[in-house]
């Protein structure tokens, strides 16, 4: 340096040591920095999938407790035109032109190259499990009087909602009717507040029926609507671990005059399988079956006074793949209470050698059918 009230300076060593420990600070914070953005980037993707899952599961508690609404025990005469899914394998569980069951399960879908092998396969029916704004809408009859709740999240639409009209149970153990017009067969109707058609007017005095929303804009291919949730193969999602599928509810579309094809809503990501049990009360004491039961060969009105609960049980990873995490659970995961009522899944299958690294959770639903006996 120069000396003597000159101008000071710093030498090129000094320089260079400054700069070599600069470097070194930048290179430490820009490890740390891209350290919490690859945390953040993780807490964020775990955040997104566990508010994916919880909005998908309470559709599926919904759908579930509302199985059966509105759906009815017989038939006041044969119905007309109704028909309902196009294409496997949702129309190897159609009912028609049968009374429909409110559940229909299958644990065997293999055959379908699309769909997750050993998962199951969940048919449930209701006018509520519609994704059209008429669906779960209902009212009731006096006459030839709609009654109106003057609600315009409740009232249907004039004009444009179609509605079944149904004749409730009178008694305790007794059926109710979906009306049919004996003369054209048709089992829905144009929602409208002015008189019915006869054909759907209650007879007695003081009797009372009940209207449920089934459609918007078209006459309805079914008396009800129809939601499949099953998982389908992912075809390519970075995300999820190599194997596993989407969950997804799919609705049966109204084309008019013959069966639909299914509109898929993805509901949960990520997911190695599905299983669906079944509480039964098969003596009529009221009290649920120690064991669970198969309801394959009930029919439409035995599944209403059968099934008390329904267990789902889903098995799927949160987030993406993390390798500082190790999975610590048991493998293979038992998916249901026992692995003869549900399935054994082994997670070395899913995500390749990486299986591991994936936070795989069980997620478990118990619903009462809130329409049944």
């Amino acid at each position: 340096m120069r000396k003597h009230g000159k101008e000071k300076g710093f030498s090129l060593l000094e320089i260079i040591i400054s700069i070599t420990i600069m470097g070194i600070i930048m290179a430490m914070n820009s490890q740390l920095l891209q350290s919490m953005i690859w945390g953040q980037r993780q807490q964020a993707s775990l955040v997104s999938s566990q508010f994916e899952t919880a909005l998908g599961l309470e559709i599926l508690r919904s759908d579930l407790a509302n199985a059966g609404f509105g759906l009815a025990d017989e038939f006041q005469s044969t119905p007309g035109s109704y028909a309902e899914a196009a294409g496997n394998p949702a129309q190897q569980y159609n009912d028609a032109p049968n009374i429909p069951r409110a559940l229909v399960h299958s644990n065997d879908v293999s055959a379908f190259a699309t769909y997750l092998a050993n998962s199951d396969y969940l048919v449930i029916r209701s006018p509520a499990v519609g994704m059209n704004s008429a669906a779960g809408k209902w009212t009731h009859i006096n006459g030839s009087t709609v009654h109106v709740w003057n609600d315009l999240g409740q009232d249907m639409v004039t004009g444009t909602d179609y509605m079944i009209v149904v004749k409730p149970r009178s008694s305790l153990g007794g059926r109710s009717k979906l009306i049919v017009d004996s003369s054209s067969g048709a089992y829905a109707l144009q929602y409208t507040t002015a008189a019915l058609s006869p054909a759907f007017v209650p007879t007695g005095s003081g009797e009372r029926f009940l209207a449920f929303g089934v459609e918007q804009n078209t006459m309805p291919a079914m008396p009800f609507n129809r939601a499949d949730y099953y998982v389908r193969q992912n075809l390519a999602n970075p995300s999820c671990a190599a194997g596993t599928g989407t969950f997804i509810k799919a609705t049966v579309d109204h084309t008019g005059g013959g069966g639909g094809t299914l509109t898929e809503f993805p509901l949960i990501e990520c997911v190695a399988n599905m299983q669906v049990v079944f509480r039964l009360d098969t003596n009529g004491d009221g009290i649920p079956d120690s064991s669970a039961n198969s309801i394959t060969s009930l029919d439409a009105l035995s599944v209403k006074e059968q099934v008390k609960e329904v267990h789902v049980y889903i098995l799927a990873h949160e987030g993406t793949m993390d390798r500082t995490f190790t999975y610590g659970g048991a493998n293979p995961v038992t998916i249901g209470p026992t692995v003869a009522l549900g399935t054994s899944v082994n997670l070395t299958g899913f995500g390749g050698a990486d299986w591991n690294h994936y936070r795989w959770k069980i997620y478990t639903l118990i619903v009462k059918p809130k329409s049944f006996y």
